[in-house]
């Protein structure tokens, strides 16, 4: 239980950085807007999302023998999809339906948005160059909306380096993560060679539906039709734009700038590599629902939680109807095709484990979703896969595969994975 009450804290800890955004702001909240596309696309009467306190009356449930049994839907339609021809159709039938259920489409006019650059040096790192990035979006009617912000520190005399664009949180003044400090992640990736990124999506588009409007969003189109992009697709959008202008640098190699994201930026950042294979590797970092976990299991975070007000923006509208007049028995795709719109690129999903703190996402559900993926490296692109059976250890993990899974033995935190995954980019990531 201890364990539980833990994960619960970090997911607080990790939702003050959308609170804080909210709280800073006038305007209509969360509920409000969550309240107007409800009422605006008729999703009916919405099921709560599950509570990690276990004396609720929706208390999530944490017992795998209560799992359930629901199938989930089929990678392959069709022999013939397992085939490179086949999986060519069948991948961008997945993609709609990822879209269209999930993520959320972008829409045509967000191709007119302009980004004007200005880049300026910061004091940062001794032996190392610091500068501040910052993207002003314009529309094409020339109103100015919200930037693309990153802090990247180079190695001294770069010269086509890798990059690692890690998705940052902004914590509120004076916030403090609780225990003491983690080790530090931007020096493992500058120890490596590589260029570290900071980049923080919430100043593209807010992490809370009350300021939905407020980011690229709102200036490509207010409100929202029912299958129109939410903020992981934004937040990903903004993720290989900055990626393009990394890639004209000439201190960064453009075919290596890989990903990293946690808990709703594990999410994010899987969204964003299923979507664009230029990035050359991905850390999906205990992305759990709405992300790398399979939603037909009845384990921790539900699909009830992503439709609720608090999470909802970080998707298309349509996630309700599977809330309300559907459940998550009737979603037509899952995790699994998510995960498989990556292929053949590589890609590294992991865990905590769930007796320290990350029962939450699921750790058993992430895998299970990673397994029903494979077939679109092995079969279609025939690249080695892990071997048939259960859950791997954790600490072992299957990291010696295109497709990677790797449970680490501390709770809901991302750097126990970060040098597994840089020696996975290191080997499969595109030279």
């Amino acid at each position: 239980m201890k364990h539980v009450v833990l994960a619960a804290a970090l997911a607080l800890a990790a939702a003050l950085p959308a609170i804080a955004q909210q709280a800073t702001q006038k305007g209509p909240t969360a509920d409000a807007v969550h309240e107007m596309e409800r009422q605006r696309f008729g999703f009916g009467e919405l099921v709560p999302g599950r509570d990690s306190d276990q004396k609720s009356p929706r208390a999530a449930n944490f017992d795998e023998a209560k799992v359930g049994n629901l199938f989930p839907p089929p990678l392959f339609a069709s022999a013939e999809d397992a085939t490179k021809a086949g999986w060519e159709k069948r991948r961008q039938d997945l993609a709609g339906l990822v879209e269209d259920n999930w993520v959320g489409r972008i829409p045509e006019t967000a191709k007119g948005l302009r980004i004007v650059w200005h880049k300026e040096p910061l004091p940062g790192r001794k032996g190392y160059d610091t500068e501040q990035w910052s993207g002003q979006v314009l529309s094409p009617d020339g109103r100015s909306g919200p930037v693309i912000d990153a802090t990247i520190t180079f190695p001294k005399r770069a010269r086509h380096v890798p990059a690692l664009i890690d998705y940052a949180y902004i914590w509120p003044p004076n916030f403090k993560l609780p225990g003491p400090p983690p080790p530090d992640t931007r020096a493992m990736v500058l120890k490596r060679g590589w260029a570290q990124v900071d980049y923080r999506p919430q100043l593209l588009q807010a992490d809370t539906a009350a300021q939905m409007q407020q980011g690229v969003i709102g200036l490509v189109r207010w409100p929202r039709e029912r299958h129109d992009w939410g903020a992981l697709r934004a937040w990903g959008w903004g993720a290989s734009r900055l990626r393009e202008e990394l890639a004209k640098d000439p201190r960064i190699d453009g075919s290596q700038v890989s990903l990293a994201g946690h808990s709703r930026f594990g999410k994010a950042v899987l969204v964003a590599a299923a979507f664009d294979h230029r990035f050359a590797d991905a850390l999906v970092s205990s992305s759990g629902a709405g992300g790398a976990k399979l939603m037909r299991r009845d384990f921790g975070e539900a699909w009830t939680n992503m439709a609720g007000s608090y999470a909802y923006h970080w998707y298309t509208p349509e996630v309700m109807e599977f809330a309300g007049h559907k459940t998550v028995a009737d979603l037509p795709v899952d995790a699994h095709m998510l995960i498989a719109l990556r292929a053949p690129a590589p890609l590294f999903v992991s865990s905590g484990s769930a007796d320290k703190g990350d029962a939450w996402v699921d750790p058993k559900g992430m895998w299970v979703a990673t397994s029903l993926a494979e077939p679109a490296w092995g079969k279609v692109y025939r690249l080695p896969v892990p071997p048939g059976g259960g859950m791997p250890e954790a600490m072992v993990g299957y990291r010696d595969y295109p497709l990677a899974f790797y449970q680490h033995d501390q709770g809901h935190v991302p750097w126990p994975s970060y040098e597994s995954f840089m020696d996975h980019e290191a080997k499969f990531a595109r030279r």
